[in-house]
C-alpha cells in the first residue's frame, strides 16, 4: 500500500484548506471506495427486494449467501494471499516479471479448486434448490479472485480505472437484479445473487485487463513457481489465517448462541449482531486512510533509507542516525494516527448512539455497538503495528500477534457463549482486541529496543533452502527453468515491461 500512500501524497502540496479537504476526499475514496461500492451493492439489492415487497426465507437466503461467501472467502485466502504477496514483492524488486501473471493464473487455480471442494462438502447434504447452491459458490469464487487480484492491483496506479470497475460492476447488478426481478420467474434469492454473480465477473474481468495490460500475458510464464515459498514462509501463511480467522470468530461462534438464525435449512447467522458490528468497523475507515497518506510513506521513506545504509554500506553513524530518525518517525505516526482516530470513534460513538436507537435496535444492541467500536478501534491498531513489524520481517513475532488475537477471541468467544450469554457479545470481541493491541504494542517496544541486533545478528548467517513437497514439485514441474528469487544472484533478467 505504500505506493498507493505516496501517490496520494501528492495532492498534499496545496497549501490551501480546500486543497487538503480535496486530498483527503481522493485519499478515502482510493481506500475505502471499493469497500463502499461493494456495501452498496449488497444494500441496493435488498432495497430492491424491499421496493418489490419480497422479505422472509428469500430475503434470507440472498443476505446470509452473500455474509458466508464474504466472510469464508477471506479467512479461506488470507494465508495464501499473503504468501503470494512476498512472492510477488520479492519478483518486482528483482525485475523477474515473466512468472507476474502466470502466477496470478496458479493461484486463482489453486483457491477456486480448494474452494471448490469446500463448498461441496458445506452444500453436500443441505435442502436449497441445486441452481441457488451453484449461484452461492460462483459468488464466493469470484471473491477469492478478487482477493488474489488484489495482490496484483497494488502494483498499478492508475487508481481511478479500478475504482471505475468496480462501479460498472455494481452498477451492472443494480441493473441486472431489477430486470431479473420485474421480467423473469426466477425465485428472488436466485434472482438477486446471479446478477451480484455477473457483476462480480465484470469486476474482475476488468482487473485482470489491467493486470495484464501492466504485467503481459503469461506466454511462457512458470504458474506454479510460488509454491516453495509457502514452505519457506509458512509463517505467513499462519499469520494471515490466524487473523483473519480471529477476526471473524466472535461472528461465527455467536452464530450458534440463542441469537442465531438458520435460514433455508443451510446457513446460520446473526442479522443483529452482524449489522451492528459492520456499523462498528466502518468507523475505522479513517483510520486506514490516515495509515495509508501519512505512516506508511513517512515511515517507508526512513525505513528505505536505514535498509540503504546497511547494504549500501554506511558506516556505523550513519546507520545510527538512520536508525534514529526511523525510530523517531515510527512513534510519533503512531502516536498520531492513535490521536486522530481516537476522535472518529468517539464521533461514531455519539453519531451512533442516536442513529441506532432511532432505526429501532433496543437499548442493549445499542450499548454492545458501543463496545464493539473500541474493539473496532483496537483491531485497526493492531492490524498497524502487524503491518510495521511485517516490513521488517519479523516473522516470529507477527505470528505471535495473530496466535494471541485468535485464540484470545477464540476462548473468550466461547466463554461468552456458553457462559457469559447475550450480555457478553461483543464485550468478549473488545476484550481479545485490547489484550491482543496490548500484547503487539510490547512486541514492537521490543523490536525497536533491539533492531540493530534483530536486523544484524538474528538473521541466518547461510541461506538454506527449503526441501519439502512443494519444493520438489516445482523443481520436477519445472527443472532447470524454476528461477529461486530468495538466492542472491539468482537469474532474473526478464525486462520490466
Amino acid at each position: 500500500m505504500a505506493g498507493v500512500g505516496f501517490e496520494l501524497k501528492k495532492l498534499f502540496t496545496a497549501r490551501t484548506a480546500a486543497g487538503h479537504i480535496k486530498a483527503y476526499s481522493y485519499s478515502a475514496l482510493i481506500t475505502a471506495g471499493p469497500f463502499a461500492l461493494m456495501t452498496s451493492m449488497v444494500l441496493a439489492v435488498q432495497s430492491l427486494f424491499a421496493y418489490y415487497g419480497i422479505e422472509g426465507e428469500a430475503s434470507q437466503i440472498f443476505v446470509a449467501s452473500v455474509v458466508y461467501a464474504f466472510v469464508f472467502s477471506q479467512v479461506f485466502s488470507a494465508g495464501f494471499i499473503m504468501v503470494l504477496t512476498r512472492y510477488l514483492a520479492d519478483s518486482l524488486s528483482l525485475g523477474h516479471f515473466k512468472d507476474a501473471t502466470a502466477s496470478l493464473f496458479g493461484m486463482g487455480a489453486i483457491l477456486t479448486t480448494l474452494g471448490a471442494v469446500l463448498a461441496g462438502i458445506f452444500f453436500w447434504d443441505k435442502p436449497l434448490p441445486l441452481l441457488t447452491k451453484w449461484l452461492g459458490y460462483i459468488f464466493f469464487a469470484e471473491l477469492l479472485l478478487a482477493w488474489t487480484e488484489s495482490v496484483y492491483l497494488s502494483a498499478i496506479k492508475r487508481y481511478s480505472r479500478l475504482l471505475l470497475s468496480y462501479l460498472a460492476g455494481v452498477l451492472l447488478s443494480i441493473l441486472l437484479v431489477w430486470l431479473f426481478l420485474t421480467s423473469t420467474s426466477m425465485q428472488p434469492e436466485q434472482s438477486g445473487l446471479l446478477a451480484m454473480d455477473i457483476g462480480m465477473g465484470l469486476i474482475n474481468l476488468l482487473f485482470l485487463l489491467h493486470i495484464t495490460d501492466y504485467f503481459g500475458m503469461p506466454r511462457e510464464g512458470q504458474n506454479f513457481a510460488f509454491l516453495p515459498y509457502l514452505e519457506r514462509h509458512w509463517r505467513l501463511f499462519f499469520t494471515a489465517t490466524f487473523y483473519m480467522a480471529g477476526l471473524f470468530a466472535p461472528n461465527i461462534l455467536i452464530w450458534q448462541g440463542e441469537w442465531g438464525v438458520l435460514v433455508g435449512g443451510t446457513y446460520l447467522y446473526s442479522p443483529i449482531y452482524d449489522v451492528v458490528t459492520f456499523y462498528a468497523f466502518l468507523s475505522i475507515l479513517p483510520l486506514m486512510t490516515m495509515f495509508v497518506v501519512k505512516v506508511e510513506t513517512n515511515f517507508y521513506e526512513r525505513y528505505a533509507h536505514y535498509f540503504a545504509y546497511i547494504t549500501q554500506k554506511g558506516n556505523f553513524r550513519e546507520i545510527d542516525d538512520a536508525r534514529k530518525d526511523l525510530l523517531h518517525t515510527l512513534w510519533f505516526e503512531l502516536r498520531h494516527i492513535i490521536e486522530f482516530q481516537l476522535v472518529f470513534t468517539l464521533v461514531a460513538l455519539a453519531v451512533g448512539n442516536y442513529l441506532l436507537s432511532w432505526s429501532g435496535i433496543t437499548y442493549n444492541q445499542v450499548n454492545m455497538y458501543n463496545v464493539l467500536l473500541f474493539g473496532a478501534f483496537f483491531t485497526g491498531l493492531l492490524q498497524l503495528v502487524y503491518i510495521l513489524l511485517v516490513y521488517f520481517d519479523y516473522q516470529k513475532s507477527v505470528l505471535s500477534l495473530s496466535a494471541v488475537f485468535f485464540v484470545s477471541n477464540l476462548f473468550l468467544g466461547l466463554w461468552g457463549l456458553y457462559y457469559g450469554g447475550t450480555y457478553s457479545y461483543g464485550f468478549t470481541f473488545f476484550l481479545a482486541a485490547a489484550l491482543s493491541f496490548i500484547w503487539a504494542f510490547l512486541k514492537l517496544n521490543h523490536f525497536t529496543r533491539r533492531i540493530n541486533y534483530l536486523v544484524f545478528c538474528s538473521q541466518p548467517v547461510f541461506y538454506r533452502p527449503t526441501n519439502g513437497i512443494l519444493t520438489k514439485f516445482t523443481l520436477w514441474l519445472y527443472g532447470d527453468d524454476y528461477v529461486n528469487l530468495e538466492v542472491p544472484g539468482g537469474d532474473a533478467h526478464e525486462n520490466e515491461p
